[in-house]
């Protein structure tokens, strides 16, 4: 069953959100985190929860959290074509229900919201280390545009 996500649902909810963290781990920096930082994870995905142009859908299976997306609707510049974009920023279903269509059931919810929402079209970002996730999404219709490149600056993080 589809449910939107609420505070109250913070704790089960980081839990999935956890499960997609580590699932990434191997698959480049920008996926990496401190462990010790869970707490602004947590807050952070309470942030989404709350945001009025965001929704978090969750799949729920005998009062357990087994499945997430996360959706937001953001108004681009109406001088484009495609300018009310849909954004999937996260979705995870646990390693134990994929390939059910808990999945396909989240794209929907957030398809069907966006859509509400006035979105002409959705955008994701999808590891390339993921051929599972990668596989997932062109089932569904969604064609590479661009290619999302990094350069990891080693002294960022140092003031001068």
């Amino acid at each position: 069953m589809i449910r939107e996500a609420s505070p109250d649902d913070i704790d089960e909810l980081f839990e999935l959100w956890r499960e997609l963290l580590h699932y990434h781990q191997g698959h480049h920096a920008v996926f990496k985190y401190n462990p010790n930082q869970e707490h602004v994870l947590k807050s952070e995905l309470l942030t989404r929860i709350k945001d009025k142009n965001t929704r978090v859908f969750g799949y729920m299976q005998h009062d357990e959290w087994v499945g997430m997306i996360i959706t937001s609707f953001k108004e681009g510049v109406s001088g484009f074509k495609l300018s009310r974009k849909g954004l999937i920023a996260e979705t995870v279903v646990k390693e134990s229900h994929r390939g059910s269509g808990i999945g396909k059931e989240l794209l929907e919810a957030a398809r069907n919201w966006l859509e509400d929402m006035g979105a002409d079209h959705i955008e994701l970002q999808v590891s390339v280390k993921n051929e599972s996730g990668l596989a997932f999404w062109q089932n569904q219709g969604f064609t590479p545009s661009t290619y999302h490149m990094i350069l990891e600056l080693k002294d960022a993080g140092k003031k001068k």
